[in-house]
């Protein structure tokens, strides 16, 4: 049964590639939903090919944005938008970014417009922007529309939940920053990374899991997550999957009956292997007993990016290492 539900889900993910690809050689668009994450671009020279404008963009929320021109002032409010930027070639137009945003390192030197959720609008008229990038789920419409208003910037609201919707991301931000055909073709090379991944690990048994986001309170991911497709598609069974719930507070009583047979932790967190080895009941874990307890690169993991598909990989090899 997991892996037919590992089947469906990436076949899900190649449907959606094929889907956009024709929708590129017809020249159609879709249309967003609402909070779903999704997102759909026109160029309204017809050309599929070329970085003409206006460029229509439906965004993370559904919203349609008519940028008018090629932008040369671009800021963003989400770490993993600021890299796909850099990994399109884009980097060039980037004047503002998060004090969050640690790669690549050339946004060390970039003027910092926000601490998360807070834009500095004075700093983005300072810098006279003209595409703004902005996430989180608290991002609404009105939100949006307000930085519009006071900052004259296009804003672009992108925010992926699933781990398809990640990787469609990479065409929409290179679109909207003037890079339609590099954000094209790194989607397409993270889709052939997963498919990659999924295919290596196809037929391997699938361990029991848990990622630990915080510890206080425990928390973790569950399906509605991106992380946790990554895990599915990696060949995990997340032993979390039954929340229903994108990223759930968790009981460590539960993680200890379930006893998964992988425990994988964040780098940047500060909790090292040892430290969940010595929580109560925990040293009787399977994961602790088989030294299955990883830190993994949750700058990637945990970032929908261009490097998202580096840490799938990773937390692969850590499961499946005769498999690469």
């Amino acid at each position: 049964m997991r892996k037919t539900f590992r089947a469906i889900f990436y076949a899900a993910i190649m449907l959606a590639a094929m889907t956009f690809v024709s929708a590129c050689a017809g020249g159609t668009s879709g249309e967003g939903t609402e909070g779903d994450g999704g997102s759909e671009t026109t160029m309204s020279s017809g050309d599929p090919e070329a970085a003409g404008y206006p460029v229509e963009i439906t965004d993370s929320l559904g919203r349609e944005v008519t940028i008018d021109s090629e932008p040369e002032n671009i800021a963003s409010m989400a770490p993993s938008v600021t890299e796909t930027l850099f990994a399109v070639g884009a980097g060039e137009k980037v004047v503002g970014v998060t004090t969050a945003d640690t790669y690549p390192e050339e946004v060390e030197e970039i003027e910092k417009i926000g601490d998360f959720q807070q834009v500095n609008v004075e700093k983005l008229l300072e810098l006279d922007t003209d595409l703004l990038f902005h996430s989180y789920d608290s991002t609404t419409r009105e939100v949006a529309e307000d930085l519009e208003e006071q900052t004259n910037a296009d804003v672009v609201v992108v925010n992926p939940q699933t781990l398809d919707e990640v990787v469609a991301s990479m065409e929409l931000v290179g679109s909207a920053a003037g890079e339609p055909e590099a954000g094209r073709e790194l989607e397409q090379e993270l889709r052939s990374d997963l498919e990659e991944i999924s295919a290596a690990v196809e037929g391997e048994p699938e361990p029991t899991v848990f990622y630990e986001v915080f510890n206080d309170p425990l928390q973790t991911v569950g399906p509605g997550s991106f992380v946790h497709d990554g895990l599915v598609l990696a060949g995990a069974e997340n032993i979390a999957a039954d929340t229903n719930e994108g990223y759930p507070t968790y009981s460590a009583e539960t993680v200890i009956e379930r006893d998964p047979e992988f425990y994988f932790i964040g780098e940047s967190v500060g909790i090292t292997p040892e430290d969940v080895a010595e929580r109560p009941g925990y040293s009787s874990l399977t994961a602790v007993e088989e030294d299955n307890v990883v830190a993994v690169d949750d700058a990637s993991l945990s970032r929908p990016g261009p490097r998202i598909t580096e840490a799938i990989r990773e937390v692969a090899e850590e499961m499946h290492p005769e498999a690469f």
